[in-house]
């Protein structure tokens, strides 16, 4: 009986250590559809090496923005994943750029960048800079 209980200690932890990260991004994900959404200007961009999971290295290019929210400025980054050749000039066009992204009405600071939002038919690859495995 002891041993019964244990297994499924065992087990129920073990799911809900692999399997507990993703359920709650996907429900933090559905949350924010129905957060108010606001403009952002892109500030400024910059090549940044990141590790994801896999210990794949790669660089990327990343860019800052700022946002108002009732008369309070936020900020933030993000990472697109594009083709090496293309990533300079995409980092010189940008700057100055709208966006469009959502923020949480119970804490502006937290933001959510539309997966909609593409460069030249390239998705954006890394939002916001917490969720990178490690940046060197």
């Amino acid at each position: 009986m002891l041993i019964n209980i244990l297994a499924i200690i065992v087990v129920g932890g073990a799911l809900i250590y692999r399997f507990g990260p993703a359920y709650l991004l996907k429900r933090r994900t559905k949350d924010a559809a129905d957060w108010p959404e606001t403009e952002a200007t892109i500030q400024s961009a910059g090549m940044e090496l990141i590790e994801r999971v896999g210990h794949i290295r790669e660089e990327v290019p990343f860019f800052a923005f700022s946002y108002v929210v009732q008369g309070e400025y936020y900020s933030g980054r993000f990472g697109l994943r594009v083709p090496e050749d293309r990533a300079t000039s995409l980092m010189r066009e940008w700057i100055n750029t709208k966006i469009a992204l959502q923020y949480d009405p119970n804490r502006p600071s937290v933001y959510r960048i539309p997966d909609e939002l593409s460069v030249d038919g390239f998705r954006r690859g890394t939002v916001p800079e917490t969720d990178l495995a490690s940046r060197h």
